[in-house]
């Protein structure tokens, strides 16, 4: 087997999760880099180590294209998956990214959490006061009013810091994208 055909072979294995179109297009570029070192008399194992390490390419191209896949379908699944990409380019995108990240999802994930707990509330002490008349009817109304109105507030504001959130992760793993690739502007 040759170096071209083993280093295109490690590479497409590393890219199999990108949809075919996208793959075979960008494996085409790489082959035809190949191809040219050889009309230029270049071996292969020059053209391969001009090119680097299959690994770190695939991981850079993964990168990209969870960058835009975040960007296109605006899913936290999706975002998450691009920091993941970020996170496989070294050590300082572990530090820098992976754990910021993690922490403020869970905050936001704990916030919405105490939002649909509010709501549930409310609901529930309207029920228990109908059930078993911990509350009059107006006390209960009331109680059940005020716990609806403070998650309508957290669940509008909580959508605003979630949609920022995304934004700024977004933008983020842009200009790492950058930095990691030598292009800083």
């Amino acid at each position: 087997m040759t170096t071209r055909d083993q280093y295109m072979l490690e590479l497409e294995s590393m890219l199999k999760v990108i949809p075919e179109p996208q793959r075979k297009e960008w494996l085409y570029d790489y082959y035809i880099h190949f191809q040219q070192a050889v009309e230029n008399g270049q071996s292969e194992d020059d053209a391969a180590r001009e090119l680097g390490d299959p690994r770190m390419i695939a991981n850079e191209l993964l990168l990209g294209y969870r960058v835009v896949q975040a960007e296109k379908n605006n899913s936290f699944g999706k975002l998450s998956k691009a920091v993941f990409a970020t996170v496989s380019l070294g050590l300082f995108n572990i530090i820098f990214i992976l754990g910021p990240y993690l922490a403020l999802a869970a905050v936001i994930i704990a916030l919405w959490a105490s939002a649909v707990a509010i709501g549930i509330a409310g609901i529930g002490i309207v029920v228990e006061s109908l059930w078993n008349g911990t509350f009059s009817i107006p006390q209960a109304l009331t109680l059940g009013l005020i716990s609806s109105s403070i998650t309508i507030l957290l669940v509008i504001g909580l959508k605003a810091l979630t949609t920022s959130f995304y934004k700024m992760t977004l933008k983020y793993l842009k200009f790492n994208t950058r930095i990691v690739k030598g292009n800083i502007k």
